[in-house]
Order: C-alpha cells, then sequence, then structure tokens
C-alpha cells in the first residue's frame, strides 16, 4: 500500500514538473509565403535596460516555416528582424524589426510575405494581433497615397512644393491614426496585456496607453514589471525634454559654447575648450542612425580637404561603449571621438533633438551656425570659413 502510494506521488510530481516546465516554455513559429524573399529571421532577446542582447538566434527560414521553442523564467523584451541576403545591412534589419515581448507558456505565430506581417497564437498574441491588423490596413492606405504622389512627382509640371507639402499631411495623418489606434485599443481592452508590445510604438501617447489599462495589468501581471519599467523612461524622457526646451534660449549662433568635459575613445578626459584657437565641428550621432552613418564617407572627405584647419569631434550618443568603439573602427573614422553616457547631459545642453546634429564653434569659442540632419548646407558653409 504504502509503495503504491510512493509511486501515485512520484508519478504526480512528474507530472507537475513537466506540466511546469512545458508552461515556462515560449514558443514561436514563423511562415512566410512561397514568394517571400525573406530567407532568415534574427530573434534577439533584450537585456532590461535593453541596453545588450542577452541571446540571439537565427532561424532560417528558406524553407517558408520554422519553429523555436524556449525556456523562459519570466517574460523579457526583444526585437524580430526580418532580413533579405540582399539586404542585409544593419539599416536594414533596422527597417524590417519588430519590437516583442516574448512570454513564457505563450505562443506566437507570425505570418506573411515579408512586407506584411499578420501575428497570432495563444491569447497573449491574439490581442497583440489584433492591434497589429489594425496597423497593417493603416499602413496599406498609407503606401497606397505614397505611390500615387511619387507617380506625380515624376510628372515634368507638376508642382513639387506643393506635392511635398502634401507628402508631409499624409505622413502627419498616418501616424496620428497609428498612435490613436493602439491607445484605443488600449481604451477598449484595458485588461489585454498584450498592449504592453504596442507601448513604444505609441510615442508621445505612450502614458496614455499605459493609463488606459487596467491595475492589474500595470502592477500584478506577468508584464508588468515592463509596464513599470516604461513608466520610469518615460519619467525620465520628459526630464530630458525639459532640460533641452530650457537650453534652447542659451543655444544660438553667437553664444559662447557651453564647456564640457567626457572620456574620448583611450579613455581620457577631453574638455571642448581645449581645442579652442580653430574652428570645431560638434556631431552629435549614434551608430543606430542611419542618415549618421550614410553622412560619414563626406565627412571624412571634408576632414582630409581642410586637414590641420579644423576639428571633428565626434559626440556619440545613445549607444552602449562597445557599440561606439566598434562604430568608429568599423567606419575607419579619423577625428577626435568622446562618449556621452546614457546618464549624460551634453545633449541636453546643446539642445539636441535630432541627429545628426552639427555645431561649428569658432576659434573663439562661440557657435557660429548649427545644422540639423545631413544637410549640403554644412560642407557648403566649411568651404565658406576653411578656404
Amino acid at each position: 500500500m504504502k509503495t503504491t502510494k510512493k509511486l501515485t506521488l512520484l508519478v504526480s510530481l512528474l507530472t507537475s514538473a513537466i506540466w511546469t516546465n512545458a508552461q515556462e516554455n515560449f514558443t514561436l513559429t514563423i511562415s512566410t509565403s512561397t514568394d517571400s524573399k525573406v530567407d532568415r529571421c534574427i530573434v534577439a532577446v533584450l537585456s532590461e535596460d535593453k541596453e545588450n542582447i542577452v541571446r540571439s538566434d537565427t532561424l532560417d527560414l528558406q524553407g517558408h516555416y520554422v519553429q523555436l521553442t524556449r525556456h523562459l523564467d519570466k517574460a523579457a523584451e526583444g526585437m524580430l528582424a526580418f532580413l533579405q541576403s540582399e539586404r542585409s545591412s544593419m539599416a536594414a534589419m533596422a527597417s524590417m524589426a519588430q519590437y516583442m515581448v516574448f512570454v513564457p507558456g505563450e505562443k506566437l505565430e507570425i505570418r506573411g510575405d515579408g512586407t506584411s506581417w499578420e501575428i497570432g497564437g495563444s491569447t497573449f498574441y491574439q490581442q497583440v494581433g489584433e492591434v497589429k491588423s489594425q496597423l497593417n490596413a493603416l499602413e496599406k492606405t498609407y503606401k497606397e497615397k505614397l505611390n500615387s504622389y511619387s507617380e506625380a512627382l515624376e510628372a515634368a509640371e507638376a508642382d513639387k512644393e506643393a506635392l511635398q507639402t502634401e507628402i508631409h499631411k499624409v505622413y502627419t495623418d498616418f501616424r496620428t491614426q497609428y498612435v490613436q489606434t493602439i491607445t484605443e485599443y488600449a481604451r477598449q481592452h484595458p485588461d489585454a496585456e498584450g498592449t504592453v508590445v504596442w507601448i513604444p510604438y505609441a510615442a508621445n501617447q505612450s502614458e496614455a496607453v499605459i493609463a488606459a489599462l487596467s491595475d492589474r495589468v500595470r502592477n500584478e501581471s506577468r508584464v508588468s514589471p515592463i509596464i513599470q519599467r516604461a513608466i520610469k523612461e518615460n519619467a525620465e524622457k520628459k526630464v530630458r525634454q525639459e532640460a533641452t526646451e530650457a537650453a534652447k534660449s542659451k543655444i544660438t549662433e553667437g553664444a559662447e559654447a557651453p564647456d564640457f568635459t567626457l572620456k574620448d575613445i583611450h579613455g581620457r578626459n577631453l574638455t571642448l575648450s581645449s581645442l579652442r584657437g580653430k574652428h570645431v565641428v560638434l556631431d552629435f550621432w549614434g551608430s543606430w542612425c542611419g542618415w549618421c552613418i550614410k553622412g560619414m564617407p563626406r565627412m571624412k572627405e571634408y576632414y582630409a580637404k581642410y586637414a590641420g584647419k579644423f576639428e571633428i569631434l565626434g559626440i556619440d550618443c545613445n549607444d552602449t561603449e562597445e557599440k561606439w568603439m566598434k562604430a568608429v573602427a568599423e567606419h575607419e573614422l579619423p577625428w577626435r571621438h568622446v562618449y556621452n553616457p546614457k546618464q549624460g547631459t551634453v545633449p541636453q545642453t546643446y539642445a539636441v533633438q535630432g541627429f545628426p546634429t552639427k555645431l561649428v564653434i569658432d576659434p573663439e569659442g562661440r557657435i557660429a551656425k548649427i545644422f540639423v540632419g545631413e544637410s549640403e548646407d554644412f560642407y557648403n558653409y566649411l568651404d565658406e570659413v576653411l578656404k
């Protein structure tokens, strides 16, 4: 009798262990259409601060179907990047990436052709998919409108300025509807944990999305730690934005450039005022910024063209030190570089709101000119003052 009880208990414990383990497995399946050019998907799990990749799997999609099962102790943030062999650059990866939350015990199913994706699976991902379907419809309409404008722009008699204004309006309307779709879903489904996936896409309305969620989802659910981190990030972002706004009145042409000291690529302190005596270009950039990287060859051309007549001080923002150093080496950037750490305030001090931002400082330490974005005007200005 005792033996029977022991066997029953053992079977019960084993069954419980197997069930518990199965509950903690996250499963991903991806299926693509036969005409899809996407041949692989990178599945990356991020650290809690989203600074590093703690695990990465590359899935082969040449057979148009793949499944991945991974053990997870808790919900984790990550990315899915769908790639084509002929578009394997980091920029291409970023343009085809989807932020995702991987949840233990849930099954994520993704179906698509490489340009449009549908999301489904277990309950959590069905909720994610409901939002995705609505956003897909918006994106389809937006792309159709863009294509019609592109055709109109090619016409010889086209009023290009008026069309560009219309294109900007179409984009603004699209972004507004995109964010409204996410916010409205949160209001109508306050207990849907899957909404957490769309918080980063809600932009300046992410606080409204979080506020619309139930107290349980925000504070007691599997994804509440991720939501709490988002709340903290929003608060920190607001502080940075306020600092940037406050600095705007001081960062004007003719004003003295605020001094600062940051670590250079060799780990030594570098102070801006130590470079006085010649023109200095402050280049606020990041390895993640496509336009920043795109402009590097032209920057190198001008650095060589006016060698010794000016300095470039690259100020890396929103990178890890490792990514910063790797980018400097990979792109062979010959000028001086400093690193603005995560809590650094130099971009806020200089009222930087877009990347790249370039400020030309004159030999006396005053702000001579400010350029936002990659612009031909910047190089024309260098020709003007350095010839």
